[in-house]
């Protein structure tokens, strides 16, 4: 599964690409802006949780999102993703520098840490170590707050960003999975995927985007601007964009074992109905077929 998930992170990034909300992007962007004025000739310093295969990183300097000067740390339990970041990064010009890994741009200078390591584990370290205020002027946790537990990640990350940092949590799932065409099976199959999601021993849960307005704004965040942020993949005629049929075949893996494992007794259908569903799915993705949507929502906040 592990080979698996790292061909999944890598397939979803124009997938992610297409979803990021662009006015809350933006609102990111400005207020990296804000802290690189108020940072003077100190770097911006950016933590992201769930940092993965390095893909958000990428898509920053990509866009252009980035001040001058940058310290960015990821963090992520997975050893496996985290040495995936280091290869992929040194392809996209990264040195390495001891423990750390530079990027030269044009408009930007990158200097990068990457730690295998729980978050809520690293940010009990940071929090320990430094009384600076920010320790962080942006925390990005993308696709991460739904599927941890929210009141942790607010009592132990959000203080990272006090005294005038920013967070973004774009890509919080919230609710919603379709799939067409329509199968006889999706409204039980999906009903108890969502149900798995929710169950009491597992952290996050499948309406967590939109519980994020009142718990952000509750932990003392200021809403500076938040948009819905879609998946959605279709086929053209020559099949899917770059490899977003394999991130489809990993989607349907995901409700097929949740579902089956994970899902209320009495919620879950028979496993012969999952399969069934499953493999009909699988036969539309290679025929080129399946339509995909997930909904969620992207949050800037501001922390005072």
């Amino acid at each position: 599964m592990t080979e698996a998930f790292i061909e999944y992170l890598a397939a979803k990034q124009t997938v992610d690409d297409r979803a990021l909300h662009r006015p809350t992007f933006n609102a990111v962007v400005q207020a990296l802006a804000d802290r690189n004025a108020a940072r003077g000739d100190e770097p911006v310093r950016i933590l992201e949780v769930g940092f993965g295969i390095g893909t958000m990183l990428e898509r920053l300097i990509e866009w252009n999102a980035l001040p001058n000067s940058v310290e960015y740390v990821g963090v992520d339990i997975n050893e496996t993703a985290i040495t995936t970041a280091r290869e992929r990064l040194a392809e996209q010009g990264f040195t390495k520098e001891g423990e750390q890994f530079r990027y030269d741009g044009v408009e930007t200078t990158v200097a990068l840490r990457c730690h295998e390591m729980d978050a809520f584990e690293f940010a009990a370290k940071e929090q320990s170590e430094s009384q600076e205020k920010p320790q962080f002027d942006l925390l990005i946790g993308m696709a991460f707050l739904d599927v941890v537990d929210i009141d942790t990640a607010i009592s132990e990350l959000l203080p990272l960003i006090a005294g005038g940092g920013v967070g973004y949590f774009p890509i919080t799932f919230d609710g919603e999975t379709v799939f067409r065409p329509a199968d006889p099976a999706d409204s039980d199959l999906i009903e108890a995927y969502h149900a798995a999601m929710d169950q009491p021993d597992r952290p996050g849960g499948s309406n967590t985007g939109r519980q994020l307005f009142d718990r952000l704004s509750d932990a003392g965040g200021t809403l500076l601007a938040a948009g819905g942020s879609d998946w959605v993949v279709t086929p053209a005629d020559d099949g899917y964009p770059a490899d977003e049929s394999e991130f489809l075949h990993y989607i349907v893996d995901t409700i097929e074992e949740a579902v089956l494992t994970e899902s209320p007794e009495a919620k879950r259908p028979a496993e012969s109905t999952v399969r069934a569903w499953a493999n009909r799915r699988r036969e539309q993705i290679e025929a080129g077929e399946l339509v995909y949507v997930a909904h969620g929502y992207d949050h800037v906040i501001r922390m005072p």
